[in-house]
């Protein structure tokens, strides 16, 4: 005897809303599970790294918010980057000993409810929060000439919504190791087990990739070994890079420990937008890469390591392709090589824009 077809209906209308409302419930129990920074096995960064000119908080004009920055390199350079971090991430630039002192000026923005920024305002998303944070920090400095802009890993595609928001205020922008753009034309061999499992978990059911973070929310937060976190969820390219980088090791370490020090609701929520969007909803503020207007001739590297396995390299080669459909210059550079992997790319990527953009 079949399933007649209102019932077949009405069962997955059930499975549908379980979903929906085990999500808000999960959000619902992560705001009030982690109002206060929970309890972690690796100490608080209270003394700032010693290569970070400086640290700074200020209040958001048009929300009342509260922006977090910090500021590394050389302060008098004119080659000013604004640095979008990973998940996790913070205002901590894991390989700021490398570019202290020389010519070229980061400021690195904790995002909505990450570091000690603000969470995003209801109905509003991460990304257009940090958007709006942006330029209005931009406004707070006084600084007017064109800035470079570098995402590493899900800051990647923030980077790309403030260049298309204002295009005529960017020189450049740097994606590294970006987050994949559409879920079909993910390479699934390219990925690490782990990192494989939770793609494909939080872009086809994403409720339930929420509610299990919620669950999981204390071993989440510990960053007590960035190292054994790689060799389970990326690749064994990242752990032997941190391995034998000690002082990078420490500073991604001290950058994801930031990245929950008010719980895990802002990284969740940032998560869901960027992880769980599929080609029928893309990036809020990105939207359709290839009809996007007003970046003609606009420049745009993207740089993805052969080793990467946290992030496909078939996702940059698809992002490149509809960011020149839609006009702009963009570049793609895959470096060779096993060594290294997600991680390195940072690395590299600083290392290119010193060479080709700080002259």
């Amino acid at each position: 005897m079949g399933i007649s077809t209102p019932l077949l209906r009405t069962i997955i209308a059930g499975i549908l809303a379980a979903g929906a409302t085990t999500y808000v419930a999960s959000i619902a129990i992560t705001h009030s599970k982690h109002k206060k920074t929970p309890p972690r096995s690796n100490p608080p960064t209270i003394a700032y790294p010693d290569y970070a000119l400086s640290e700074h908080t200020f209040l958001s004009p048009s929300t009342g918010r509260t922006i977090s920055w910090a500021e590394y390199g050389s302060p008098e350079s004119k080659n000013i980057v604004i640095y979008q971090h990973g998940l996790p991430g913070s205002r901590i630039l894991p390989v700021g000993p490398r570019i202290k002192g020389k010519d070229i000026r980061v400021i690195a923005l904790d995002r909505p409810g990450m570091g000690f920024t603000s969470p995003a305002l209801p109905g509003t998303t991460v990304m257009e929060t940090a958007i709006s944070d942006v330029y209005e920090l931009l406004d707070d400095l006084e600084i007017s000439e064109k800035v470079i802009l570098c995402g590493f890993s899900a800051g990647g595609p923030h980077v790309l919504g403030i260049m298309f928001t204002h295009p005529e205020k960017i020189r450049a922008t740097y994606c590294l190791g970006p987050a994949t753009y559409l879920d079909e034309k993910i390479n699934w061999d390219d990925l690490a087990p782990g990192a494989k499992s939770t793609n494909w978990w939080t872009q086809k059911f994403p409720s339930y990739t929420a509610f299990d973070m919620v669950l999981r929310a204390d071993k989440i937060v510990d960053c007590s070994n960035v190292i054994e976190n790689m060799k389970k969820f990326s690749s064994e390219g990242d752990a032997i890079f941190l391995s034998e980088n000690p002082v990078d090791a420490k500073g991604w370490q001290n950058a994801n420990f930031e990245a929950y020090r008010q719980g895990i609701a802002g990284y969740l929520q940032s998560c869901m937008e960027i992880f769980g969007r599929v080609s029928t909803n893309p990036w809020p503020v990105v939207g359709d890469i290839v009809h996007q207007t007003g970046i003609e001739g606009q420049k745009i590297v993207i740089i993805h390591r052969e080793s990467d396995h946290l992030t496909p390299s078939s996702g940059s080669r698809d992002l490149v392709r509809r960011l020149k459909a839609a006009g702009a210059d963009a570049e793609f550079i895959f470096p060779e090589g096993p060594e290294g992997g997600h991680f390195q790319a940072l690395t590299y990527g600083l290392d290119y824009i010193l060479a080709h953009e700080c002259k």
